[in-house]
């Protein structure tokens, strides 16, 4: 027999209501990260590329142990060609696949003596994203993350009870201009193939400007924001940024020239990762 319903019942409902609201919003903000779950792989020397998941914007590669200097060439049917340094301890990286739908060409070079290189394998593949943002909220080599990282805690805390994704940008924007100084002596000193640790950025608190958009890229995607990490020049001066997509816009967001009262006049893309 149906009862009908009272005042007192609401809070239960309010209750259901209120859970559910939170789980979907759980699940339309919870981190992504990638995997390298051998669905499609693809082997040559020592080299083994994993391209299960390129519907999702990124290919992982893999080259057995070795002191030798490794380079990943990705090129899209298009003549775009980006260039990354591969690791020598024979674990897996994740490369964004930051040009969009269409036919790629993958190559890997090691390193013979000086700048002569010799290709180590190459394999074909055609992406077809599932979203083409989602190539920006991966980690990625550049962006590297894992869920015990001490950044995506940080952001965890920095955006919670935030529901927006311009209020997620402000609070971390926020945090990273007041907290993270310019590391002028590493600027002096970095070599080339230097990549960003953002768990060590965020510890000692300072960084070049490489580090700055790493943090903020970071802190962003892993809250479920998708961001790119742009490098280019900002006027003459080679230079990292970032642009974050907040609706359906995406916004240039300098946090190295915010923190240091930098004017910049003009920014030049070069890459996006």
């Amino acid at each position: 027999m149906f009862r009908r319903r009272t005042t007192r019942d609401f809070p239960g409902f309010l209750a259901l209501v209120f859970i559910f609201a939170l789980c979907v919003a759980l699940a339309a903000y919870s981190a992504l990260y990638p995997k390298a779950d051998g669905i499609l792989t693809y082997e040559e020397g020592q080299v083994t590329i994993d391209a299960s998941h390129t519907d999702q914007g990124y290919v992982m590669v893999q080259h057995a142990k070795t002191k030798k200097t490794l380079k990943l060439r990705i090129a899209k049917d298009s003549g775009d060609t980006v260039t990354y340094d591969l690791n020598e301890d024979g674990e897996y990286e994740s490369f964004p696949i930051t040009l969009g739908d269409g036919q790629y060409s993958l190559q890997v070079f090691k390193q013979v003596s000086g700048k002569r290189y010799t290709r180590e394998a190459s394999y074909d593949f055609t992406v077809k994203l599932e979203d083409p943002n989602l190539p920006f909220l991966y980690p990625n080599q550049y962006v590297w993350y894992t869920p015990e990282s001490s950044a995506v805690a940080k952001a965890a805390q920095l955006c919670q009870g935030l529901t927006s994704d311009r209020e997620k940008l402000n609070a971390v924007r926020k945090f990273v201009v007041a907290n993270i100084t310019y590391d002028y002596k590493l600027a002096k000193t970095v070599k080339n193939g230097y990549v960003p640790v953002v768990d060590d950025v965020l510890a000692k608190g300072k960084g070049i400007c490489f580090d700055y958009s790493a943090l903020t890229a970071c802190m962003l995607r892993s809250q479920g924001v998708p961001t790119q990490l742009v490098i280019g020049y900002a006027d003459e001066s080679y230079h990292a940024w970032n642009k974050v997509l907040i609706d359906s816009q995406w916004l240039r967001v300098d946090t190295t020239a915010e923190a240091n009262d930098m004017k910049v006049s003009n920014y030049t893309e070069e890459r996006i990762n």
